[in-house]
């Protein structure tokens, strides 16, 4: 992760129901940024102002799912029909590309649901901020960009699955710990294409994302196994995953 953090999150929250659309109307045959264009130009999102249509395109959607590569978006069209498999692997996308979201989602609220707290506030994600701020983590925020970008993180996670409660509350309940098994696949690969071994995968602090501890993940392997993606064994510390599929369409095309 970076040694400073932005509040770019601002900029587009999940952007669920917007990356569905743009997944659905994206042209398999056609370059990215072709696709982008046509997206831009014809307004085929729905936008009331060309700003928030450019910001929505070209600081979201670009940033997630374009700059990754050309592989991901026709991928993703595997998971549409699979609403919470397909928001798995934006609720991924989105914080690997987003630091703040992250660093949020694997640090504060992992270690409170290991304490057994069940619920997160505003103020927790403001002192959250400020102690980041005080470590010169993030830029010198006025007290209004901070609440929103505490505010941002909460909605966000609400989103995605991770938190419950009202879309305009100050608290949120954090949901039980969960991931589908296609949606666990999706991210499986996408780290393995990175460079991640079969130990690191097994072990990577992505999965704090879902509030999964170890013996979750083995269990998730497992469920994944059965999709047919991939072979999952564990002998004490030593992990292994064969992949049985050659590239990420391949496996959100699994069980469709």
């Amino acid at each position: 992760m970076g040694d400073v953090f932005t509040s770019r999150l601002l900029k587009g929250g999940a952007a669920l129901d917007d990356t569905r659309r743009v997944v659905e109307l994206w042209d398999r045959d056609g370059a990215p940024e072709a696709n982008l264009r046509r997206l831009a130009s014809e307004n085929l999102l729905g936008k009331a102002s060309r700003s928030r249509l450019e910001d929505l395109l070209y600081w979201v959607i670009q940033r997630r799912f374009v700059e990754p590569g050309p592989h991901l978006i026709p991928a993703l069209k595997g998971l549409l029909p699979d609403h919470q498999a397909f928001r798995d692997a934006c609720y991924y996308e989105t914080s690997r590309a987003d630091d703040l979201l992250a660093a949020f989602a694997e640090g504060p609220l992992w270690e409170w649901w290991e304490q057994g707290r069940l619920a997160v506030d505003v103020e927790d994600a403001i002192g959250w901020l400020e102690d980041l701020a005080r470590a010169g983590k993030v830029p010198t925020w006025t007290d209004s960009v901070r609440r929103r970008t505490a505010q941002g993180l909460l909605s966000t996670l609400r989103d995605f699955g991770v938190l419950h409660g009202a879309a305009k509350g100050q608290r949120k309940e954090i949901a039980p710990p969960s991931i589908t098994p296609r949606g666990f696949a999706y991210v499986a690969w996408r780290e393995h294409e990175q460079g991640a071994s079969s130990r690191a995968l097994a072990s990577s602090v992505v999965w704090r994302r879902w509030l999964l501890d170890d013996a979750m993940i083995d269990e998730m392997f497992r469920q994944t196994a059965r999709l047919g993606v991939l072979r999952f064994s564990r002998a004490g510390s030593a992990v292994r995953v064969d992949w049985l599929v050659g590239d990420l369409a391949e496996v959100t095309g699994a069980a469709a």
